[in-house]
């Protein structure tokens, strides 16, 4: 069974799939970290802060588009535009969360994660938590970002080769216009030809055409006049 050729990808390979394994790393992680520490506010009834929501959905969501876009890839050819899009907006989504983050968790951030300054092994491993979720956001803010950047380089080459493409076209035609239409044997092009040999090859009248013959208008013997006198001409008489 023949199976359907999917359509050439305009990304280069492999910037395009290092990118992309940045970025569903960076989510999976962010994702995690978040999961876990949503559900452990929740075990102890506190309020869900939206930085944490917003950091959830939006690695979700990458995720998904990570997913989706793939799958379009291998199977019938991934849009640059589409894809384009969708980074735009991610990117956006995790910038925001980066600021979020950072403007929540800066006092978590600035201190050494030891006994010190967080007294036991749960205040250090939380320490710890955050820093790793700060760091896997700002990876996925920046792998996010460079594939946008990708997206925008890749749509100018295909235009740009789109637009060579057609030039190239034009340049044909024009070609082909200049050499002029072929000949056609027998008349003028696109003229019927008639079957008749005669009507192809006219013979002119006169001349080497056709003649009337001198015979027609010379007098024979037949038509003189015979009288009582015996046979006389018609000039005779």
């Amino acid at each position: 069974m023949r199976k359907d050729r999917v359509k050439p990808t305009d990304y280069p390979v492999l910037p395009f799939h290092l990118i992309r394994s940045a970025q569903l790393v960076s989510s999976i992680i962010v994702a995690g970290i978040m999961s876990y520490f949503l559900w452990q506010l929740k075990q102890d009834h506190y309020r869900l802060p939206w930085t944490f929501i917003l950091l959830l959905a939006v690695s979700l969501l990458t995720i998904l588009s990570l997913t989706t876009t793939i799958v379009l890839h291998c199977f019938h050819g991934l849009n640059v535009s589409v894809n384009l899009l969708i980074n735009s907006i991610i990117v956006i989504l995790w910038s925001v969360s980066l600021i979020l983050l950072s403007w929540w968790s800066s006092g978590t951030l600035s201190h050494v994660c030891n006994r010190d300054s967080w007294e036991d092994e749960t205040g250090v491993a939380v320490c710890r938590a955050y820093k790793a979720l700060f760091s896997f956001t700002l990876v996925g803010v920046a792998s996010t970002l460079a594939a946008l950047v990708l997206d925008i380089h890749t749509q100018r080459t295909v235009r740009r080769r789109g637009r060579f493409t057609q030039l190239q076209r034009m340049d044909d035609l024009q070609n082909m216009d200049n050499k002029g239409a072929p000949s056609v044997p027998g008349g003028v092009l696109g003229a019927e030809s008639n079957p008749n040999p005669a009507a192809r090859n006219p013979r002119q009248r006169g001349g080497e055409g056709y003649a009337v013959p001198h015979e027609q208008f010379a007098y024979n013997d037949d038509i003189a006049y015979q009288g009582a006198g015996g046979r006389r001409s018609l000039g005779a008489r």
